[in-house]
């Protein structure tokens, strides 16, 4: 894991000190050696956090030795072995044991072909001085971040947003709004910054270094794979978990846990102890005064597999202390609030591990919300909105609830959503928070309510998800990894039938078939909780979170920009007052105000 950035621009060259920043901007994703490549052009920053074969010979970046070919590659490959093995037999020579050399080497021989044989996370820039050209590209899943900015002829790429600002004005996106405020997460291309776009996964970037011409291909799109196949079978799905799990444990520098005391990070946790040979340390958030705290749960796994466990105490203190800190890292409000725990969570981690595993992407790929376990019900809602009379309101009465909430929108997409959307458009109603963006598009490509489902949550929701655990761990630098979030997986996932993989009345059955061999019964088949946190009562300390409501009223307040400033302040004075009925999601306004003020 690592961080890259690249600029170019036909015979330019790039000023060092400029370079220099953006060297310091991505120091905290490679803090154990760092390297730039400045030609007449084009340049390259590259920062190393090293796992796969750590000796400087590994350093970033490197180049073939004749120098025709200079590679920068944030990841990892976990079939590098398999494809080295197959490039030792055509002849290729290895002077290091990591997988950097393998992707330089297999562009060596495929060229662009071999992005498409790359089982893993990764943003590659590759530059071809042959060719003239430099070529990037982002992992099909979108498990590492890639941002491109463009002026002109002039191009800069990177992982993280602020390693452009020595290049290109950070402003605040305001066509992001209407999803930030309505999801949390603005999907599909949107970067939450102006002129600043988000590279889809699964892209490979051509820039001509002569011309400075500009053309992005698909090489590889995810939901291709969502295609239900009668002869898939649920044992085919749970092998791919296992080798994945497995595939993932490759480390030259050890890994460690993330273990909530929910099913996904268990599973992780009881093979990757099966198949470690060391005892292995975990680490989870311990919410303080909190009904929704997993740790009785954590307790049975912890002793079964011999792990060395240390819990982080967590409370609302140190929630409002950590949110500007995290959202700082996530270069945007935090799309959940458990980032901020996460944010706490990898500092302690960053303390002695390079590397952690983590449980994220199981519910992406099996179903495991509620929503899917109510399929049927949602789907039926949807029907009866779309038959309704449009002259005729739907009134807000069981059993029309559910319709009256979603009336006219796409409940595939906005079945996700648990709190009022409606009090939210009528703080902000100039922002259009119902205009159609990435997750409509995703849903509209299926025809069955349970595909669109998975097509907007393997889009949309899981990218949030990666994101945050990149962000988030990479800010103490940490490399995440995401077991279930693996394109071998996924085919064998999206080709499950729907009546296996979502029945209704259960979340993630396939899955939990496989745990049951690994955990304790009233583990697997409790309720989902997830890190549900009181916000709520955290946002009524005014020595907390409460202090932030502050800055929402205040008359230079950035919300304010966008809402309607009575109903703004009428959301946060009820809320004060104990009726949080009918407004906004508070944590939402605070969220966004603390965003908005990190923006200059």
């Amino acid at each position: 894991m690592c961080g890259l950035a690249f600029f170019t621009d036909p015979g330019r060259t790039f000023d060092s000190d400029k370079l220099s920043t953006v060297d310091a901007a991505l120091y905290h994703r490679g803090p154990d050696s760092g390297g730039v490549v400045s030609e007449p052009g084009f340049s390259i920053v590259f920062r190393r956090l090293a796992i796969m074969d750590p000796r400087p010979g590994s350093d970033q970046p490197m180049s073939t030795e004749d120098g025709r070919i200079t590679l920068a590659f944030n990841g990892e490959i976990y079939n590098f072995q398999e494809l080295r093995e197959e490039l030792l037999a055509k002849g290729e020579v290895f002077r290091t044991t990591g997988d950097t050399e393998v992707v330089l080497n297999g562009y060596r021989q495929w060229g662009d072909a071999v992005f498409d044989r790359l089982e893993g996370m990764f943003a590659i820039c590759l530059v071809d001085r042959h060719k003239g050209r430099l070529v990037a590209v982002r992992d099909p899943l979108g498990i590492k971040p890639l941002y491109v900015a463009r002026n002109g002829t002039f191009c800069g790429a990177a992982n993280e947003v602020r390693a452009l600002a020595p290049f290109f004005d950070l402003a605040v996106d305001t066509d992001a709004l209407p999803e930030l405020l309505t999801f949390g997460w603005a999907a599909g291309r949107i970067s939450n910054y102006r002129g600043i776009e988000r590279v889809p996964g699964g892209t490979a970037i051509e820039i001509d270094l002569q011309t400075g011409a500009y053309r992005e291909r698909r090489f590889c799109d995810p939901l291709d794979t969502l295609t239900p196949d009668a002869s898939a079978t649920p044992e085919e799905a749970q092998e791919g978990v296992v080798s994945s799990i497995k595939a993932h444990l490759m480390s030259d520098v050890g890994y460690s846990l993330q273990l909530s005391g929910g099913i996904d990070s268990s599973l992780v946790a009881a093979i990757a102890a099966e198949n470690a040979g060391t005892k292995l340390d975990s680490y989870a958030v311990q919410v303080s005064k909190s009904a929704f705290d997993e740790g009785e749960y954590r307790v049975p796994v912890v002793k079964r597999y011999g792990l060395n466990h240390l819990e982080s105490e967590f409370d609302g203190a140190i929630f409002a202390d950590t949110l500007p800190k995290a959202v700082q890292a996530m270069e945007g409000p935090v799309p959940h609030g458990g980032c901020v725990a996460l944010y706490h969570l990898c500092k302690q981690i960053g303390g002695t591990h390079k590397v952690v595993l983590t449980g994220e992407g199981a519910d992406e790929m099996f179903g495991g919300y509620h929503r899917y376990e109510i399929w049927r019900k949602l789907w039926a809602q949807e029907r009866v909105d779309r038959l309704w009379p449009s002259a005729f309101p739907v009134p807000d009465v069981w059993p029309l609830k559910g319709v009256h909430r979603l009336r006219n929108l796409d409940y595939a997409v906005y079945a996700s959503l648990y709190e009022n959307v409606r009090a939210m458009a009528r703080v902000f109603p100039d922002v259009g928070l119902y205009a159609p963006g990435a997750r409509n598009a995703a849903s509209a490509r299926f025809n069955d309510f349970r595909d669109r489902m998975f097509a907007v949550d393997q889009t949309a929701y899981l990218e949030s998800l990666l994101v945050r655990q990149d962000k988030m761990s990479m800010a103490h630098s940490v490399e995440a990894r995401v077991p279930f979030v693996h394109m071998p997986l996924l085919r064998k996932a999206n080709a499950l039938p729907r009546e296996i993989r979502v029945p209704g009345g259960e979340t993630k059955p396939v899955l939990k078939r496989l745990a049951e061999r690994f955990l304790p019964n009233d583990l697997v088949n409790r309720r989902k909780v997830g890190l549900l946190l009181p916000y709520n009562e955290w946002a009524r300390d005014e020595n907390g979170l409460g202090r932030y409501l502050e800055w929402i009223t205040e008359p230079q307040g950035r919300l304010r920009t966008f809402a309607d400033g009575k109903a703004l302040d009428s959301a946060v004075e009820r809320f004060r007052g104990g009726n949080g009925s009918n407004i906004p999601r508070i944590l939402s306004l605070i969220n966004m105000e603390v965003w908005l003020r990190s923006v200059h």
